[in-house]
């Protein structure tokens, strides 16, 4: 069963491919889940958790419960990333980088309790999967190509994996280097696969930020591997990177 609905401002796919009867009301608790997140921590709602923090009305730094853990997580990979990754942009909080993530993590976590064995969570290019897309058959993640929209770079061959790519595609140069306060512009594309969403989102973010360091940054952490495509559209990968991918022909 697979369903497709605009939630946190972008469109997200969930593919299921267990054929159960409660598919639908899976995909239900997923949706809602993704829409309560988004509630709570969109920087573009007034009534959101960060609009009230941004706003003076509640007080970070006494925050707890889910929102204590959001604001530890956004400390701990600004440390892991040298502060490439930061959720404070001056004395704002905007834990967006990390959130989209995060929430395709937690919506997975729903799936896995409910026992689906495969499936597919696409949100504007972060994605995660489980499983077989169908018996012996991977499922195929493409990684878009920054300039010929219509084209893919490389093709990810994905069973139990995270794949983030953070880039220059819809938005431009949207993401700056936390350090200069001025847009990265040292590459266009920038793909981080790896066993965990929330880090593989973080990395690809903080390692764009970083422009020509981001393949050494990312080849040093354990598990995960990158794909970067630069301004000449000259692309370069980590050592074991393209043994995730589907071969290229010629």
């Amino acid at each position: 069963m697979r369903r497709v609905r605009d939630v946190m401002g972008m469109p997200v796919t969930a593919d299921l491919r267990d054929e159960r009867p409660d598919a639908a009301a899976a995909l239900d608790a997923l949706y809602a889940e993704l829409e309560r997140i988004d509630a709570a921590y969109s920087p573009f709602r007034g009534d959101s958790l960060v609009s009230r923090v941004n706003a003076g009305a509640l007080d970070l730094a006494r925050a707890d419960g889910e929102l204590a853990d959001v604001v530890a997580l956004c400390r701990r990979y600004e440390a892991a990333t040298d502060g490439y990754f930061s959720a404070w942009r001056g004395a704002r909080f905007d834990p967006s980088g990390l959130v989209k993530g995060w929430a395709i993590d937690r919506a997975c976590r729903i799936l896995d309790a409910r026992g689906f064995a495969r499936y597919f969570v696409d949100a504007a290019g972060d994605v995660r999967t489980r499983g077989e897309r169908a018996p012996g058959e991977p499922w195929r993640i493409g990684i878009r190509h920054p300039v010929e929209r219509d084209k893919v770079a490389r093709v990810v061959l994905a069973y139990d994996l995270a794949v983030a790519t953070s880039g220059t595609y819809e938005k431009g140069a949207h993401i700056d280097d936390p350090h200069t306060g001025r847009p990265a512009t040292e590459l266009l594309s920038l793909t981080v696969v790896g066993p965990d969403i929330v880090v593989a989102d973080v990395y690809a973010t903080a390692a764009f930020a970083m422009g020509r360091r981001a393949l050494d940054f990312i080849a040093a952490r354990d598990g995960y591997e990158a794909y970067a495509i630069d301004p000449d559209l000259r692309a370069t990968w980590t050592s074991a990177f393209e043994a995730y991918c589907e071969p290229v022909t010629a």
